[in-house]
């Protein structure tokens, strides 16, 4: 788009220079094309005015590294956080630079705990909090995606977005040429291609895998939705015992607790990252057992009654260390609400 200028990487040399034991093919060319204080790098190129209405930085979070931080806040900034699954960046490793293949690839290369980190300092210090996108977003729905991202950023959506001319761009760096050989073949989102079935992945990368999915998982959280197309008034609403109830989300249950997992042992979740494993017995076989109970004015309906039939339900499907109806005592504690419990024992 014409009233936007880009530039990749600005903090590249600077990186290199704090961290001598990080291999680049192209260090020394690097280094000596660039200036590697990362603090003039800060004044001079980051902070100081430019023609066009918008300037867009690309950075590589850990390459943000030993540098006071306090310029993030500086008026007219904004930060926007891409996340990629983990599974996707170590899969790709080998087929972009073949001296840099998935089992050698480090939590550090990964760059997750340094992004986690900086979307907590970012939220810290600066008036408006990063905007995360999910790069499977924005490649299954680009146009969603890149609308609303430009909603949360006050910017006005250009079609010119969608499309560019395949070749190198002038914002590219001198380490476009190991890098970016797929992006210079593309002139758009290909979401079919970027979507395609992962390989496999080595044995040795199954630990770096672990340890940054929480990472990923932290940062999903905060995802922007892509833009849907509008729904018809008649179609956001469904029929549930014969009550025409809508299809949007209660906003009383968007911060919500789950208990997940057996007595002394499990833990409350904020709801997104409440989950059952696919290799429960619930889900392999189908057995579980569960009860609603509903809420008036702070005042469960019954619910001794409740607890004891869920108890005799896991009974009769020889379930085993089940949790006891004192593990539910709290919900008497509740006031002033109306609200909907589901027990559910796997």
């Amino acid at each position: 788009r014409g009233d936007t200028r880009a530039a990749g990487e600005p903090l590249y040399a600077h990186h290199l220079r704090e961290s001598p034991d990080v291999f680049r093919p192209y260090r020394a060319e690097l280094l000596a094309a660039h200036p590697s204080e990362g603090a003039a790098v800060v004044r001079h190129v980051l902070l100081r005015e430019y023609p066009t209405s918008l300037v867009f930085f690309k950075h590589i979070t850990k390459q943000v590294v030993n540098l006071d931080m306090q310029w993030v806040a500086a008026p007219g900034l904004r930060h926007v956080l891409l996340v990629r699954h983990p599974l996707r960046m170590l899969v790709s490793f080998g087929s972009s630079v073949p001296w840099l293949p998935p089992e050698k690839a480090t939590l550090d290369e990964l760059s997750l705990p340094q992004l986690a980190a900086m979307h907590a300092k970012l939220t810290e210090l600066c008036a408006h909090p990063p905007v995360v996108v999910d790069a499977d977003d924005l490649a299954s729905n680009p146009e969603g995606t890149l609308r609303a991202l430009c909603a949360e950023l006050g910017v006005e959506f250009s079609p010119k977005m969608l499309a560019w001319p395949a070749g190198p761009k002038p914002c590219d760096g001198l380490w476009a040429k190991e890098w970016y050989a797929s992006v210079h073949k593309s002139s758009g989102w290909n979401s079919e291609k970027t979507s395609r079935a992962y390989r496999a992945l080595p044995k040795e990368s199954f630990p770096v895998l672990r340890a940054a999915l929480p990472f990923y998982e932290y940062l999903r959280a905060f995802a922007i939705k892509p833009h849907a197309a509008e729904v018809p008034k008649a179609e956001r609403t469904i029929v549930d015992h014969g009550i025409v109830r809508t299809l949007a989300p209660e906003a009383r249950n968007l911060d919500l607790l789950v208990w997940v997992g057996p007595p002394g042992k499990g833990q409350l979740l904020p709801r997104e990252l409440a989950r059952v494993s696919v290799f429960d017995s619930a889900v392999q076989g189908g057995d579980a057992v569960w009860e609603g109970i509903r809420v008036y004015r702070g005042k469960v309906f019954k619910l001794e009654r409740h607890l004891r039939r869920l108890r005799d339900s896991a009974k009769m499907m020889a379930f085993s260390n089940v949790h006891s109806s004192a593990g539910l005592a709290c919900l008497k504690k509740k006031k002033k609400k109306n609200w909907f419990l589901l027990c559910s024992l796997m």
